[in-house]
């Protein structure tokens, strides 16, 4: 019974060295393969720069949508214009974005006011913007998020340089509360398991994902994958773009923003854990299976499976190899050590946080067993205040094509001009309602 105890530590240290140590080589990968969006680098614009449409939906964000549509409005890109999405919002969103736009004539106000039968609210928002919108290239940007004033320079031409038709961010995470640093470096940490962004960068990969926070794309690429009607459905609609994108070989790129887009994704402990929920179940499908791999994984790799198995292994090892009994638990300390302070500094959060992920990890266990208990009873999806009638994630168009045919429908007739849409840019407010089903 001791040697079967020994050797199940042994099986738990050496399953946490390599969680680890992938988890770092998945961490040295994205520093490769993703490039860092410099702010400082004030790229040159040709002389007539694309209209960019940058459209941010806002449900109940009075208390960050002030700052966030300043930031937009302070771009240093010479042409691009706002359009503020007001939806359903039964606060002062609307009162304050109208204060921040006084006096601007390149900002559209659309309020809408239903949600048709199918749709999320956010999608439905977003092709309500989209459907206002006039410029070749479309970014949309969530409320919480703040830019910088050369974002949208930087992020116009790093996709020119790469010759991609859609690119992506992941932010710097601003965490305040206790609950925000030790959860989500964690969850964003599973996410990126989920979607290892040095895959989702590799044309031949079949991984695609994007970050709803912010994602720019080419109007023509957007409308050829069927834009937010295709994906009105999913709890993760920018997961469903990035897939749709790459899927098509039209160009996809998935950036490290940290020091061009900031956010405050969630706020405090609750809402941090209904929030991610949401999103993690979404990416996994609602599948059994692979939640449950996962929990197991988590479990595995958790501070109490740690504890138990150093129990275990320490005073034993210590008696059949006295000289070299250090040599596993050393190598799960250095791994776990490494691979959780680079990750949070590819996060732009400081690397002391890293200590946060063990707790995080443990909020992660419980997690799993909340959508394991959605996914069995086929719960609805609830979110902001609205349920939802249907609770699937199910996008199509998955596979991307091969890695040689990739990005060409992008250029193959160079930069493409599309008819603007409603010119004028009104200075009052667009009552929006979409009544289609």
């Amino acid at each position: 019974m001791t040697h079967v105890a020994l050797s199940l530590a042994i099986a738990v240290l050496l399953f946490q060295a390599c969680f680890w140590a992938m988890r770092m080589w998945e961490v040295i990968q994205t520093t490769r393969m993703v490039p860092e969006i410099d702010p400082d680098k004030k790229s040159r614009l040709p002389s007539h720069p694309p209209l960019i449409s940058v459209i941010v939906p806002a449900h109940n964000e009075q208390a960050g949508i002030g700052e966030c549509l300043r930031s937009v409005l302070d771009q240093d890109y010479p042409h691009f214009e706002l359009v503020f999405v007001n939806d359903r919002s039964d606060d002062d969103t609307l009162a304050v974005a109208e204060s921040v736009v006084q006096g601007r004539d390149d900002l559209r106000i659309i309020s809408v006011t239903d949600l048709p039968k199918g749709w999320t609210g956010k999608c439905h928002a977003l092709d309500a913007g989209v459907r206002q919108a006039s410029g070749e290239w479309l970014a949309f940007l969530d409320a919480d998020c703040r830019l910088h004033k050369s974002a949208l320079r930087e992020c116009y031409c790093a996709s020119i340089r790469h010759n991609v038709g859609m690119i992506t961010l992941s932010p710097k995470f601003v965490l305040k509360t206790f609950w925000e640093k030790a959860l989500q470096p964690a969850f964003v940490a599973m996410s990126c398991i989920l979607f290892p962004l040095a895959l989702v960068n590799h044309p031949s990969s079949t991984v695609a994902s994007a970050n709803g926070m912010f994602y720019m794309i080419r109007r023509h690429v957007y409308e050829k994958i069927g834009g937010h009607r295709d994906v009105k459905g999913l709890a993760v609609e920018d997961i469903g773009i990035g897939k749709r994108v790459k899927a098509a070989g039209l160009g996809l790129l998935f950036a490290n923003g940290r020091r061009i887009m900031q956010t405050r994704m969630y706020v405090g402990f609750n809402e941090t854990i209904h929030g991610w929920t949401r999103i993690l179940s979404a990416s996994m499908n609602y599948e059994m299976p692979i939640v449950i791999k996962y929990l197991c994984v988590h479990i595995l790799v958790s501070l109490p499976a740690l504890l138990s198995a150093l129990y275990i292994y320490v005073p034993q090892a210590y008696k059949l190899w006295p000289e070299t009994w250090f040599f596993l638990p050393f190598i799960c300390f250095l791994a776990m050590t490494f691979a959780s302070t680079l990750f949070c500094s590819q996060m732009g959060v400081p690397r002391k946080y890293s200590v946060f992920l063990i707790i995080g990890n443990l909020m992660l266990v419980w997690v799993f067993f909340v959508i394991l208990k959605k996914t069995a009873l086929s719960e609805p999806l609830q979110w902001r205040g609205t349920t939802y009638d249907f609770n699937r994630y199910e996008p199509a168009m998955l596979d991307p094509v091969p890695a040689r045919s990739a990005y060409t429908n992008v250029h193959s007739s160079g930069e493409h001009t599309v008819p603007t849409a409603n010119p004028s840019i009104p200075s009052t407010p667009i009552y929006y309602t979409d009544t289609e089903n």
